[in-house]
């Protein structure tokens, strides 16, 4: 994926509304809801904004005859602001909005290269083998000290232009043909924390009011709340939660941020029973065993001595894919996982587990992601495929991360037969036009 920094930061002037520090450096015994309560009203009828408001005001006015209704409350990128002393590297704005990554070799064949994420530069959920993080923490951007969110109001001024305008727009292209977009990338848009600042919340009202097709990838249960599933249109999203697994305590150590299985199924089950359609991405789909345990018994006698003396990865037992059924959970999709010796050094830390023992000694040689074998991983979607089949779940493989190769050989193990990996294209109403492949790499 492209990693896009960003490089804006932001400065205090002399002529905007002073809020007291102890609002928000701790000054004081109050909530945040009751400090969010007193800017609001320092506000109250003043003329003068911050400065990130701004300068989002000054984008806005120029939006002239929107159809738009505008509630958002825009103060909420100063009052991140005033909670530093010193503006945080890369400034408390997210400019990165939309992504169109087809142009890459491992998302060539994806329906769902167009993406957004509503807030960047980090994710709370904190996942050990999370590869965003990987990446960001090595430029040093990651939860640093949070995730910020995006620029909303250059994603008002991409839609309004394309929509209401017939004026030039470098996204005209791909969003006035409505390709749907992936929402969640880099980072979990459904974060608790937009609770308090409701990004992802505007950016759900502003697909719903312009009818944009969208699906959504998170681990959190914040999608299913009363105030997001509100905003949802079951013809407009697919809704996909990540889970690795249904072992609680196992799960808990390596997304320490992540809300909890269990808090995901039922979050499924009330998004299922109120007619959306979602998918479980087991993905990264982790192995339970060494390398060799299932498709080539020499290896691991060679290197363990016996199959029983094998290390495993607890993230999930026999019930798994029922549990997903019962909840009404009409699809999965697997995706094995490939990791880099940081990832590897993590989840060996986080779990107690040496997860370097489990990948054959030739495959983990020379750099980039390790991988398992070709045999192994058909081994585990075989199994996977058939509980799916059992129970009554559509199931279908996501190639990105093993090489195209993947996408082509595990096909005639797919549901959907429109060769959608992610099953919304036929599921879903808007899905039934085109998608991110159908967009030039140009």
């Amino acid at each position: 994926m492209d990693i896009e920094l960003d490089t804006t930061t932001q400065t205090r002037e002399s002529n905007v509304i002073e809020v007291p520090p102890s609002v928000f450096r701790g000054g004081s015994d109050t909530t945040n809801e009751e400090k969010i309560s007193e800017i609001k009203k320092s506000r109250k009828g003043a003329t003068q904004y911050g400065p990130i408001e701004a300068k989002m005001r000054t984008t806005l006015s120029k939006l002239v005859g929107t159809t738009y209704k505008d509630t958002f409350d825009w103060s909420i990128y100063d009052q991140i602001a005033d909670k530093f002393d010193e503006p945080p590297r890369g400034g408390v704005v997210f400019n990165t909005t939309f992504k169109l990554v087809n142009h890459h070799s491992t998302c060539s064949k994806c329906h769902y290269a167009f993406e957004i994420d509503s807030y960047g530069r980090g994710c709370f959920h904190n996942c050990v083998y999370c590869y965003a993080k990987d990446q960001l923490e090595m430029h040093g951007y990651w939860n640093r000290p949070q995730p910020f969110p995006v620029n909303l109001a250059e994603i008002r001024k991409i839609f309004y232009t394309v929509f209401e305008t017939s004026k030039a727009s470098k996204w005209r292209e791909v969003v006035e043909q409505k390709i749907p977009v992936r929402v969640g990338s880099m980072s979990d848009s459904f974060m608790w924390m937009d609770t308090k600042y409701g990004v992802t919340k505007e950016l759900l009202k502003i697909f719903k009011h312009y009818r944009y097709p969208y699906i959504i990838f998170t681990r959190s249960d914040l999608v299913a709340h009363d105030d997001y599933i509100s905003l949802l249109d079951k013809d407009l999203c697919s809704v996909q939660f990540s889970i690795s697994g249904n072992n609680n305590r196992f799960i808990r150590a390596i997304e320490p941020g992540a809300p909890s299985y269990t808090r995901r199924l039922k979050a499924l089950k009330k998004l299922n029973d109120a007619g959306f359609w979602t998918t479980v991405r087991i993905n990264p789909l982790f192995p339970k065993y060494p390398d060799g345990y299932y498709s080539d018994e020499k290896s691991i006698i060679e290197r363990f001595g016996s199959k029983e003396n094998c290390p495993e990865l607890p993230f999930y037992d026999e019930n798994f894919i029922k549990e997903l059924a019962d909840a009404g959970v009409p699809s999965v999709l697997a995706g094995f996982v490939r990791l880099s010796t940081r990832a590897i050094n993590n989840l060996t830390k986080a779990s107690g587990v040496d997860v370097k023992s489990f990948y054959k000694p030739e495959l983990y040689k020379g750099s980039g992601d390790k991988k398992y074998s070709d045999r192994e991983i058909a081994s585990y979607y075989t199994q996977i495929f058939k509980q799916c089949k059992e129970n009554g779940v559509r199931f279908n493989t996501c190639y990105i991360g093993n090489g195209l190769k993947d996408y082509y050989q595990y096909q005639k193990m797919w549901s959907n037969k429109s060769k959608d990996c992610c099953d919304a294209r036929g599921n879903v109403k808007a899905f039934c036009n085109k998608t991110s492949q159908d967009i030039s790499w140009d």
